[in-house]
């Protein structure tokens, strides 16, 4: 029963990789579940599914850069309300519920706009790369 749901989840490898490792991983699965059990393996299968996923798609990518912007963002963000507070220490009569939701509708705006600009270049990137990778077929 695990064996088959081992070679189940094994299809959820992207095809290079399942043609050139799934009998090699089967045939691991079957030499290695009773001393390392079946749960570990299934485990192990899926995170290894979703590694060859990201990394061979280049999702990644596009992933570690959504990550810099939004550190960013936090990191301007943060540094713009010290900012905002320190002027309302020094002017205590101003009006500070404004400027809290003009920098949050900021961030969310920057956030936006990296998100967008990395998805289309990473989606620019992947089609570039299918056309210029594709055998053309001469006549």
């Amino acid at each position: 029963m695990t064996r088959a749901i081992y070679a189940f989840l094994l299809r959820l490898h992207p095809p290079d990789f399942r043609r050139r490792f799934a009998a090699e991983m089967l045939w691991i699965f079957d030499q290695a579940h009773v001393s390392e059990g079946a749960l570990v393996l299934l485990f192990d299968l899926f995170i290894s599914a979703l590694r060859q996923w990201l990394m061979r798609s280049g999702v990644w990518k596009a992933m570690l850069a959504l990550a810099g912007a939004a550190i960013q963002v936090i990191a301007f963000g943060v540094g713009g309300i010290a900012s905002l507070r320190h002027a309302a220490l020094r002017h205590p009569d101003a009006e500070m519920t404004p400027l809290l939701s003009d920098l949050m509708l900021l961030t969310l705006w920057s956030f936006g706009i990296v998100f967008v600009g990395v998805f289309v270049s990473a989606s620019w990137v992947t089609r570039f790369n299918r056309r210029r990778l594709t055998p053309r077929k001469r006549p």
